[in-house]
């Protein structure tokens, strides 16, 4: 994993892009209706909520030493 960067105290932070121009592009993910409760405890928004949660896989050679522990599906 990379070490922190000495000047700022803080990990640099990290774009994967397809290419120079750094396009967007998607992520897999899949998503639900919630109907429940979402918030805080002290003030929990009742109604149906979108919920979603990103794929991860094993992260590939360029990814791993930068995200060890997975790295997220890209469509």
């Amino acid at each position: 994993m990379p070490e922190p960067n000495p000047e700022k105290k803080k990990k640099d932070v990290v774009w994967f892009a397809l290419n120079e121009s750094r396009p967007l592009f998607c992520f897999a993910g899949i998503w639900t209706m919630f109907n429940g409760d979402r918030g805080t405890k002290s003030k929990p928004v009742p109604r149906p909520h979108h919920v979603y949660g990103l794929l991860t896989t094993a992260p590939n050679a360029i990814v791993e030493p930068i995200h060890p522990k997975a790295m997220r599906v890209i469509l």
